[in-house]
């Protein structure tokens, strides 16, 4: 089969080509003026002094890096949750338990960087297929139970928005088995999405175009530490100059204001 064939064939049979589709015709059927922030800092959040942070992969963190080293400045406790090792990245002619390994150390390294601590929930990260990449082998009611208890007590949650940023299956399984524990249990203090939309984004294919923002944060007076941490990635970094169109330094500038939504 032919490649374009291929991908248009692989679109076809995703489930996500659909809920991306029904997503943009909403976004064009209920247009709505451009929302504002409604907190001016992270204070304003009230008083923090946990805060969890529920990624996919190793270097997912990087999408919310500044919050990260701010809240550790301020005495947050900061915890990162990690579904996988990303054994099922590029491996660059590695095997894929060996890329595991590597993800694992790197992730475990920028958390340091950061001030973060770090739990892996040892989820397997699938091997993309052609042009198609998938979620770990667990269903969202599955993933909340599996959560509740590491976030239900937490003042803050982070987490990958409602498109996935860039419509990854695993982000969005993360979004979903957040979502169902906060309509269900409810949590304790407020859930942050990252990459909310906004007037301005230097990488719009990362925006989750249907989060409204709710806290824009510059993010630029820990530019050096955000460089550094994502720098631990070194089997990654490809993935983030192709984002930026440039180097590593090009990416930090470029996402150096973060925003968040508040899912209500």
């Amino acid at each position: 089969m032919q490649p374009l064939l291929r991908k248009v064939w692989q679109r076809f049979l995703d489930p996500v080509f659909y809920r991306k589709q029904l997503r943009v015709l909403r976004r064009k059927l209920v247009a709505g003026p451009e929302e504002v922030p409604h907190a001016e800092e992270w204070k304003d959040l009230g008083d923090i002094r946990s805060a969890k942070v529920v990624v996919a992969h190793p270097d997912d963190e990087t999408f919310c890096s500044g919050a990260i080293a701010h809240l550790v400045e301020q005495g947050v406790a900061v915890e990162v949750l990690c579904l996988t090792r990303g054994e099922g990245g590029p491996t660059g002619g590695e095997s894929r338990a060996s890329l595991g390994f590597r993800r694992e150390a790197e992730m475990r390294d920028a958390c340091d960087v950061l001030g973060a601590q770090i739990r892996f929930l040892d989820l397997i990260d699938p091997t993309a297929k052609g042009y198609r990449v998938y979620a770990p082998d667990i269903s969202p009611a599955d993933l909340s139970a599996k959560v509740s208890d590491m976030i239900q007590e937490a003042d803050l949650v982070i987490s990958h928005g409602s498109c996935g940023e860039y419509w990854h299956p695993a982000h969005l399984l993360v979004f979903d088995a957040i979502e169902r524990i906060h309509r269900g249990r409810g949590l304790k203090g407020k859930w942050l999405t990252f990459l909310a939309r906004g007037s301005a984004h230097a990488i719009p294919r990362l925006v989750n175009w249907d989060d409204p923002v709710y806290l824009r944060f510059d993010a630029s007076a820990y530019h050096g530490i955000r460089e550094k941490a994502l720098n631990c990635h070194q089997s990654q970094l490809g993935l983030f100059r192709r984002f930026a169109e440039g180097e590593i330094h090009d990416f930090i500038e470029k996402t150096s204001i973060e925003s968040y939504c508040l899912q209500r």
